[in-house]
């Protein structure tokens, strides 16, 4: 069955409020987390892989798992040499980028030291073969439908045609969907063969969110 995970990310580049930006948009989706089975995505970028920079001190983030079922997904260059200190924090999920990756060993080893999912990301242009060797080794792929860093872009079609390949070549991994999920397309990408759908805008910038949720769950 499909599923359906709300995204949290910063809106504005040179906040330095942004875990109070976070908090507040947690609260909004707060009444309907039991629609996404209790998940939620929270994007963090470095100000190097992604030209955004998320401004708040780590340990703010225990407000977010200790309430939820949170996946980080870094957005951040050399993910493995500080892996460790969001594990410890209480995730039941991490996502990285396959371009930002130099030593996936140390990730596979901390993730599965914490029993914390492992998810690998790859952005629109990045071919699957890049993420092919790791597929058996990482709990999900996650592919990114906009460039990443931003949200409320348009979803780039060609990626499609990644989603569709990667689940004819390897029928049984889980595939995630990141940026410019809308009603009008999340059938079509189901089909494609995706598992789970993160949606940030779209829902929250709703005027109704209930009901967007019940649009998006019939579609």
């Amino acid at each position: 069955m499909a599923q359906i995970i709300p995204a949290l990310i910063t809106s504005d580049e040179d906040s330095t409020n942004d875990f109070k930006e976070l908090k507040l948009k947690f609260k909004k989706l707060r009444p309907f987390l039991a629609d996404f089975g209790n998940w939620v995505q929270i994007d963090i970028t470095d100000g190097k892989f992604v030209p955004a920079t998320t401004n708040l001190e780590l340990e703010d983030l225990r407000y977010f798992t200790e309430r939820a079922n949170v996946e980080f997904h870094l957005m951040i260059n050399r993910p493995e040499k500080v892996i460790g200190e969001w594990a410890r924090l209480g995730p039941k999920r991490i996502i990285v980028h396959i371009e930002a990756i130099e030593d996936m060993d140390e990730l596979l080893n901390v993730c599965r030291e914490k029993d914390v999912e492992l998810g690998l990301a790859l952005n629109p242009e990045t071919p699957n073969v890049m993420i092919e060797p790791w597929i058996n080794a990482v709990d999900l792929i996650l592919f990114l439908g906009v460039h990443p860093g931003k949200g409320g872009q348009e979803f780039i079609p060609e990626v499609l045609k990644k989603i569709k390949s990667l689940r004819q070549n390897f029928p049984n991994v889980k595939i995630e969907m990141d940026g410019g999920v809308r009603a009008a397309n999340i059938e079509e990408l189901k089909k494609a063969g995706v598992d789970i759908f993160v949606i940030g805008s779209g829902i929250l910038k709703a005027s109704d969110i209930g009901e967007t949720i019940k649009e998006l769950k019939e579609k």
